[in-house]
């Protein structure tokens, strides 16, 4: 690993090369060992992601633009009142996503949207597999309207679970995981970067991960790490 020249986040160089075409919408192994078909889980992503959607359906609609969209889930939950826009790298997901949204498949920058256009830009759990984040939460400013609001979602690679089960962490399980940030040095990025953060939230006391048996997994830390609070941290924030 080492520390990026920006000071944002810790580069995470693994042996596997980050794919988001159809074979990643199939079955893959989640850090339990349990198979999961990505394509399938419409009525699951839905429920995870709830309080963004109540959040963004609560504010007067406009022109909103999901990064990294995939096959178009998080748009599908946002109210048709809004204008839908999503960027997504993979062909096959953004095909998919198209029966939800306007689609540009390819790099944000490659977009060329113009500067100022968007109410909202939602860049949920996108951060941590790119390359170069920095450069797109620039990109995100230049498009977002002042007062804007994003929605950022992102692993927190230095939260409590994340030192005491080192290695065992489960968001270290995807190896397209790259760029590990830390709670601290996502108020940093939006923060050098023209954003105020209004809140943070923790999701997992209202989630299906809120059982018994994980928080029984807390006192082995030889296993894999369970879902709890502070593994995802989600920031809203608005354009200065």
């Amino acid at each position: 690993m080492f520390v990026s020249p920006d000071k944002y986040f810790v580069r995470r160089e693994t042996s596997k090369e980050s794919v988001f075409e159809e074979n990643y919408w199939k079955v893959t192994i989640d850090p339990d060992g349990m198979e999961r078909k990505r394509a399938d889980e419409r009525d699951r992503i839905l429920e995870d992601v709830k309080n963004d959607l109540a959040y963004i359906n609560a504010l007067p609609p406009g022109r909103i633009l999901d990064v990294g969209c995939g096959i178009g889930f998080f748009l599908s939950g946002i109210n048709d009142d809004w204008e839908k826009h999503g960027v997504e790298i993979s062909k096959f997901a953004g095909e998919q996503a198209k029966k939800w949204a306007e689609i540009f498949i390819g790099p944000l920058h490659d977009a060329k949207y113009e500067s100022d256009s968007f109410d909202v830009v939602v860049l949920m759990h996108v951060l941590e597999h790119l390359e170069d984040p920095v450069s797109i939460i620039k990109e995100i400013n230049r498009v977002m309207k002042p007062g804007g609001k994003i929605v950022l979602g992102t692993p927190d690679f230095d939260c409590h679970l994340a030192r005491h089960f080192g290695e065992h962490f489960r968001m270290l399980h995807d190896q397209t995981h790259i760029s590990l940030f830390s709670n601290e040095s996502v108020f940093r990025l939006l923060r050098d970067h023209g954003f105020e953060v209004e809140h943070v939230d923790y999701p997992f006391f209202e989630t299906r991960h809120f059982t018994k048996e994980n928080l029984m997994r807390l006192f082995d830390n030889t296993e894999m790490s369970p879902p709890f609070p502070g593994n995802i941290m989600t920031f809203y924030a608005h354009k200065l």
